[in-house]
């Protein structure tokens, strides 16, 4: 009974070991290229008084960090590793959210970016807006920079979604539908404890295309079938609308189109194990940003879903390649094994 006790005791502490090893994840927020810090600490609307804890408070599992300002930092509660974007900078990131940069990405920038995702095991977020007005053109080029560097299929269209049904209020102020392509790697875990029925919000958001092997554009309808990509957040059938805001058109859509049309996809890169999640929205700052919990009465699971989302790519990341390569905790049970003929035998 003895030996059992201390066989069970070694696997369960060298599996928490690895388990640990597994989920521990460093989250990089980009607060260097224009985008606010809204939701990140409190959220509040506009009279001042508070809606929501923040992305920091509410995701403590992990540890958070960001790129900008140095002086941000007693306020926000969380690290600085740089004013910009750089190899050292990103060299303890595991995880990077663009949250809708407003300002280009230099050359040197976009390479420590390529960098860091080619060393593999990452995970990105990439969040532009929709096409309304030079700024929301620029933050969508901006976006899209990003994405072609990295290899992604991804794009956000020259273009903007309003629903007519789904909405806060208002065509622009979409209430985004969280419904993942039925065969999305751990769907369950995106669509968890949404209490409003999975819903969030997609203040004025822009559209997500892809681009194919051959540079070709072309719409992203949910369940499209694409190795590796999922539709995670759409507009209403009914009510989703491409609408056209400024010059330069569209790539992939019409203005008038109507039906589901993505607000949120996410690409997997099992050779790489890298997750890419991109959005039309962003998750903190904009104008209102994913993380609203409530808009124009309108009750919305943000918090909730992003929270989700969050946890969600973790997961995925750490189990892309496993066939290849294992999880983490093989090595850790590997030493559990080696260690309990040396605890028997001081029992003696």
């Amino acid at each position: 009974m003895r030996k059992a006790a201390i066989i069970l005791a070694v696997f369960v502490f060298f599996g928490v070991f690895g388990f640990a090893m597994a989920s521990a994840m460093t989250i990089g927020i980009d607060l260097a290229h224009g985008e606010n810090d809204k939701g990140l600490t409190v959220l509040t609307d506009k009279d001042g008084n508070v809606v929501a804890d923040g992305m920091i408070k509410t995701i403590g599992d992990v540890t958070w960090v960001y790129i900008g300002d140095p002086a941000l930092a007693d306020q926000l509660g969380i690290e600085n590793v740089g004013e910009k974007i750089t190899a050292d900078a990103l060299k303890n990131v595991d995880f990077l959210i663009l949250g809708q940069p407003s300002q280009a990405f230099t050359p040197e920038e976009i390479q420590a970016l390529t960098q860091w995702w080619n060393e593999g095991g990452k995970i990105l977020w990439v969040a532009a807006d929709s096409d309304y007005g030079d700024s929301g053109v620029q933050r969508i080029d901006f976006a899209n920079a990003v994405l072609d560097a990295i290899g992604a299929n991804l794009r956000l269209d020259q273009a903007s979604i309003e629903d007519s049904i789904s909405n806060a209020g208002a065509g622009y102020r979409v209430v985004g539908i969280i419904n993942p392509d039925k065969d999305t790697p751990e769907r369950d875990a995106i669509v968890k404890d949404l209490a409003n029925g999975g819903k969030a919000l997609f203040h004025g958001p822009g559209v997500v295309a892809y681009v194919d092997e051959s540079g070709n554009w072309k719409p992203l309808p949910p369940e499209a079938g694409i190795e590796n990509v999922y539709v995670i957040v759409t507009s209403s059938e009914e009510g989703g609308q491409i609408v056209e805001n400024s010059d330069p058109p569209a790539n992939a859509y019409t203005a008038g189109d109507t039906g589901r049309f993505p607000l949120m996809a996410v690409q997997l890169f099992p050779d790489k194990k890298n997750v890419l999640i991109v959005s039309g929205e962003t998750p903190y700052g904009g104008y209102e940003p994913i993380w609203t919990p409530e808009y124009s009465g309108v009750k919305l699971d943000g918090p909730q879903f992003v929270t989700n989302a969050i946890h969600w790519a973790i997961t995925v990341q750490s189990n892309l390649g496993k066939e290849e390569g294992g999880s983490t905790c093989g090595p850790a049970a590997l030493v559990g094994l080696a260690l309990v003929p040396l605890l028997l035998r001081r029992r003696k």
